[in-house]
């Protein structure tokens, strides 16, 4: 014991006293002892002395030794409590354990004493460690509890987060309203997303385009939610189709939106490529804001460069100059854009990002194949190349035939 154990000594006889002592120390304990005899001085030391321990004589003038277990069990519930006595009938010793009692030592057999002690301190510390194992374990199944109760609560709101962007957002399956010969592979990374896909035809013209918001997840859904409503401004209400002139203004409305200026710099931005199909002069126009255009054409791929900056992001200037594309393009063209979601996913035997190059050259070994044939190849590559890694980022790629 590296403390002094604190020893409160019930007792009337000092041969007695002194006898308790010398066992103790003969058997090298390392204690403080306070020796009281009656009721008063009993309650006044086990408040002011604070015991580890109580050894108790059984009688003394009118005070009993089941009296001061009383005492000292309702200052210190656990607190040890050892009998010592004379002979003791065997009803007595039954019902002073009944009582609490931790342990009796007959005033003949003291040489016990010690072994009892250190039996009961033990027996107190596991206890105590028992305790405050399963007042932890509580504790931590409460918080467990909170924790669920809050993890449901914010999962329900982002599920009907999700329902309210898909209400929002036009289902993919419409694009073959479209255009026929069509895809798109979308695989948001959390419940929401930060990737969309936009279509609409005006004027006689599809404006199509794909968007991956700054962020996946709420923050993510709360960019994709903007950028969809400044898109349809500007192309349904605004009537502007060319794909340079919508990004400009996208531009112009998500620093506006997001209330940005040079003293307000933030990266929160998309990168969007956006085409216009000209059907009846099979014209296609083509803007990129950090995202290229794949475009296949006589058994080859070819990149058309978007340029190398986003919407929004840290650039404030806000009349930012994308370049416009035409290509004039034939019935069994094709076009792909996609997000960096799929480029990104790690996976493979090397565990590595599947990278652009490696898609575009998968993308353009399947372009032979029909549509529907070549999205379910893009489906199985993926599958095969991320295996049971974690998604990486949301991921959107959209494929048609001109």
């Amino acid at each position: 014991m590296h403390n002094p154990l604190k020893i409160l000594l019930l007792e009337d006889s000092p041969a007695d006293v002194d006898m308790i002592k010398r066992v103790l120390m003969k058997h090298n304990f390392i204690f403080s002892i306070e020796v009281v005899s009656t009721r008063h001085d009993f309650e006044k030391k086990m408040f002011e002395f604070d015991p580890d321990l109580v050894l108790s004589d059984h009688s003394l003038p009118q005070f009993s030794s089941l009296e001061a277990l009383q005492i000292a069990r309702k200052k210190k519930m656990n607190i040890p409590f050892i009998l010592i006595t004379g002979s003791v009938s065997e009803e007595f010793a039954v019902e002073c354990m009944k009582a609490g009692v931790d342990d009796y030592i007959l005033k003949n057999s003291l040489i016990r004493l010690p072994s009892s002690i250190e039996n009961i301190l033990s027996k107190n510390k596991v206890k105590r460690e028992k305790d405050i194992v399963e007042l932890l374990h509580k504790e931590l199944l409460i918080a467990y509890k909170k924790i669920e109760d809050s993890s449901k609560s914010i999962t329900d709101s982002i599920n009907y987060a999700k329902l309210i962007q898909n209400a929002m957002f036009v289902d993919k399956s419409m694009l073959k309203d479209y255009v026929k010969d069509s895809f798109i592979i979308f695989r948001p990374k959390d419940i929401v997303s930060g990737d969309f896909y936009w279509f609409s035809q005006h004027n006689n013209k599809l404006v199509i385009a794909i968007v991956d918001c700054t962020g996946h997840g709420v923050p993510g859904a709360f960019m994709s939610m903007i950028g969809y409503g400044i898109l349809n401004e500007i192309v349904n209400l605004k009537h502007i189709t060319q794909p340079a002139e919508i990004l400009k203004k996208m531009n112009e409305s998500l620093n506006t939106a997001l209330k940005k200026s040079r003293e307000n710099q933030s990266y929160d931005g998309m990168d969007i490529a956006i085409c216009t199909i000209d059907k009846e002069n099979s014209q296609l126009e083509f803007a990129g804001a950090n995202r290229h255009l794949y475009y296949y054409t006589e058994n080859r791929i070819e990149q058309i460069k978007g340029n190398k900056f986003g919407i929004g992001g840290s650039h404030i200037n806000s009349h930012k100059a994308f370049i416009n594309h035409k290509i004039l393009y034939n019935k069994e063209d094709r076009i792909y854009f996609f997000t960096d979601g799929f480029a990104d996913q790690f996976g493979g035997e090397k565990e590595k990002r599947m990278m652009t190059k490696n898609l575009v050259k998968f993308i353009g070994h399947t372009a032979s194949t029909c549509l529907t044939e070549q999205c379910n190849k893009l489906n199985s590559c993926l599958d095969k190349w991320q295996g049971s890694i974690e998604q990486t980022d949301d991921i959107l790629l959209l494929g048609l035939q001109l």
